[in-house]
Formats: C-alpha cells, structure tokens, sequence
C-alpha cells in the first residue's frame, strides 16, 4: 500500500518518532503504576487510557484542518474522531472501575464496533452532505452525552452480557470492522492515503480489543499494547498530516491568489498608464484640430506643423493601442522631431512650452521618450500653471532632458517616493500615477528620471538622462545656423 504513505513534504519520519514517544508515556506510566504483577495485563486492560489522548489530539488536528479548509469530508471526519475520543474517555473510565474481566472486554469491543460504524456514517456522507454544525463541539457534545449512558448503564447492569459466546461475537466485530474498513476506503470525502491509513487504525485498535476479548494471556496482551499504540501513533500522525496538508494547500492557494492579484494589478496600472496617456495625447489631437478648423489666421508654417503634429500623435495614440510605449525596438531618435511635436501639442492646449532645437539624437524607443517627455509637460500645466521650459543637452555620453517649471515646486516630504505609485502631493488633483509610468519607463530604457533643485530656482525640475546615439548634428544644421526665413518650431508653436 505504497499510496498510503504520506505526501512527501508534508511528514518526516522525525515526526513519527515524536508522535510514537509521546503515545508510549501512557504505555509507560500504565506499566510503571500498575498495582498487580503483571504490568503487561494492566497495561492491556487499560488501553482506553492509550488511545483516548490519542483520539482527542487527532480531533483537535481534524478540527483545525476543518478550519483552515471547510471542506465537508474534514467536517464529518473531525466529528467521528471526537467521538472517538469521547468513548475512548468512557472506556478508560470503565477499565480503571475494574469491572468483571468478561463484561469489561465485551463494552470495549461494543464501544469499537459502535465508533467505528458512526465513523463509517460519518465518511460516507461526508461527501454528500455539508455539516452545518461545528464539527468537534457535535462530535465531543454526542460523544460525552452517549458516554454518560453507557456509564448508567453499565452501572445498572454490570453484568449484561456474561453469558454471550466468544464465538458469536467475535464474529460480529470482525465483520463489522472490515465493514467499515472497506467502506472507509471506498469514501471520497478525504484523501486517499488518509482513508487507508484510517482503515488500518480500525484494524489495529479493534483486532487489540478483539485478542484481548479473545483470551486471557501473555500473546494477547502483548498484541493488546502492541495494536493500542501503534493505532494510536498511527491516528494522530495521520490527523497531523491532514491538518499540515491542509496548511500547505492554503497557502499555495493564497500565493496562488496573490500573483493573480499582483499580476492584475500590473495589469490594472498598464491599462491606467495606458488611460492617462490617451487622455493627455487625445487632448492635444483635439486641440491641434480645433485650431486648424476655427482660426483662419495661422499662418502655413503653423499649420504645416500642427498637421505634422496630429499625423505623428494619431500614429503613437495607434501604438499606444496596440503595444506598451516601450514595446517596440530602440532606434535613433531625432529629439528636435520627438519634442518638437509635443510643444506644438501642448501650445494648442494653450500651454506655454519654451524650447529650443538642439540637433541631438538618442538611441532609444521614441514612443517611450515622447511618453515621458508628454508626462512631465503635463504635471508642469497642471501643477505648476506656469509657462514650461524644456532644455536638450548632451554631456559626455548621456543626453539629458530637463523639463522645468515656476511652480510652488515639490514638497519635501513627497520627494523621497515622488516616483512610487499613487504618490501625489496634497495640493495634487492628479492620480499619482505620471512620474511613476515615466520612472519605469526610463529605467526600461536604461536611462533615469530624478528630480533636482537649485538650477533654474524656484519651481520644480526633472531630469530625464539617456545613452547618447554617438551620432551629432553638423554645426550648419543646428538651430543657431538655421536659415533666417526659417521659423524654428517653438516659433511656430
């Protein structure tokens, strides 16, 4: 029965020794106390004594696993151990009275047959039935009420069954725990290594009583204490396993449930970050458009550049759709292009962006850039509503965007977790959630995003540093050698 071994994991043979010892101190102490001579008789004779704390620190682990996993089959299983557990006090209760030898067996096999049937029950409905109940209270509420009865009336009739032949009812009690040995492993309402090892309990314990009843010897007290521990051991490692079993379920469940969270929540803050940038790049579309439809004196230049404007943003509002900002491959990105079109953007929403072209390029996903750059002109309209300043410079081998404003700057106590999601200051009406899709996606780039004080004065500014592409633009195609006819784009913004 190599399927009746525990999951691996979940027990050690360690546990096993603990759970043995700790079964065998009543096997001890019974032989140590023991009044008469023969310390192996009073210990069989006492076997309640054995395995009622057996029985009653599996229910408690049957319960406890109930707790953690409500399942109907660990319900029902906890009310039949309890039970046990109740009737294995009953009998302790009634080998330690010392009844008649003959009478005093035959209650313990009556007891065995009694439990191991309502246990037989209990399983098999178990998986059709939900217990309403708690299941350890009904258990040890059912198991105290009956054990009170038995006590009455064993005290009332003491002798009740003296005469009834050992054939006969060694008989019955044999047929009646294969019964409920065989019906326990044909349940589905636990496990099955937990029902095979239930069923050998059933036969340890009841064939114990069973050679006790039998015969009045040396072999049958020693098959006696022989069955009692090893039923005992053996109901209490398997109840602890359950409940360890159960542990472990839970929590892979709950790990389980939390990565779907987290991933939803990733999956919630990429649609967020998708929605406050649509918003931003829809409005600037908007804008453009409105311009070019209502005012007849923009010039051509103008309009040139705000048509260029909405080809560009409608084609990254396509992207943004379809694919993360940083979702395509890097390549060389003229800056003059990427942030040329989101101040013509911005100046048709009305806000004031001062920029000047400087021919660098970078090495990067222009959507990204054009993302972060978007970001922080929005948070310097919103938060600062003073005019923008965007300033491109190379130095050495990385390229740094700065983007300024005069606003009342950032508070002190955000600065350390302005890039975390949701931060916001308490002037903010934003979502806190900009700096935090910039930050990510500047880092994505194996750029950074951080914010500095001190050059520009008051008011706020964030840095955005990037690799350089290597590649710079020839003195002549520079903004300060561009043909005077030519307007520069933040002119014509």
């Amino acid at each position: 029965m190599s399927s009746a071994r525990i999951p691996a994991g979940t027990w050690t043979w360690r546990r096993t020794g603990l759970v043995l010892g700790v079964v065998l101190v009543p096997v001890l102490a019974l032989s140590t106390f023991a009044t008469s001579d023969d310390r192996l008789a009073s210990t069989a004779r006492l076997g309640g004594v054995i395995v009622s704390p057996a029985a009653l620190v599996a229910a408690v682990a049957c319960y406890a696993a109930w707790r953690v996993n409500p399942r109907p089959g660990l319900a029902w299983t906890s009310f039949a151990i309890a039970l046990l557990g109740c009737q294995g006090l009953m009998l302790a209760a009634v080998q330690l009275l010392e009844f008649p030898r003959p009478v005093e067996e035959l209650w313990v096999l009556a007891a065995d047959v009694t439990i191991v049937l309502v246990g037989l029950f209990a399983l098999t409905i178990g998986q059709r039935t939900r217990f309403h109940p708690d299941p350890a209270a009904a258990g040890f509420a059912l198991g105290a009420f009956v054990a009170v009865l038995r006590l009455a009336w064993l005290d009332g009739s003491p002798h009740l069954g003296h005469d009834l032949p050992h054939a006969p009812v060694a008989a019955v009690a044999v047929a009646a725990f294969v019964v409920a040995a065989l019906g326990i492993l044909r349940t589905r309402s636990i496990a099955l290594w937990a029902r095979q090892r239930t069923a050998l309990t059933i036969l340890l314990i009841g064939g114990a009583h069973l050679a006790l009843y039998l015969g009045d010897n040396a072999v049958a007290h020693a098959v006696t204490v022989a069955g009692d521990t090893l039923g005992a051991a053996l109901i209490v490692s398997t109840s602890l396993s359950l409940f360890f079993t159960e542990v472990e379920v839970d929590a892979e469940n709950r790990s389980n449930l939390n990565d779907e969270l987290e991933r939803a929540q990733a999956r919630i803050m990429v649609h967020r970050g998708q929605l406050h940038e649509l918003n931003s790049t829809i409005a600037g579309i908007t804008s453009a458009s409105r311009l070019l439809r209502s005012a007849d004196g923009i010039s051509d230049e103008r309009r040139d550049l705000l048509a260029d404007m909405i080809a560009s943003e409608l084609g990254r509002l396509e992207r943004l759709m379809s694919e993360p900002a940083d979702g395509s491959e890097p390549r060389l990105v003229d800056l003059d292009e990427t942030v040329g079109h989101l101040v013509v953007s911005h100046e048709a929403r009305g806000h004031h962006v001062r920029w000047s072209p400087s021919g660098v390029k970078v090495t990067a996903q222009p959507d990204a850039i054009s993302e972060v750059v978007n970001i922080l002109l929005d948070n310097a309209a919103k938060h600062a509503g003073s005019t923008a300043e965007v300033r491109v410079e190379q130095i050495g081998d990385t390229v740094e965007i700065a983007v300024h404003d005069d606003g009342p700057g950032v508070e002190e106590s955000l600065r350390r977790r302005i890039f975390d999601w949701g931060a916001r200051g308490t002037r903010s009406t934003g979502q806190g959630i900009g700096l935090h899709i910039a930050h990510e996606l500047m880092q994505r780039q194996g750029g950074y995003l951080e914010i500095r004080d001190g050059r520009w004065g008051g008011g706020a500014t964030f840095v955005l540093g990037l690799p350089a592409s290597g590649l710079e633009a020839p003195p002549g195609d520079r903004d300060d050698a561009r043909d005077d006819d030519e307007p520069p784009a933040a002119e014509l913004a």
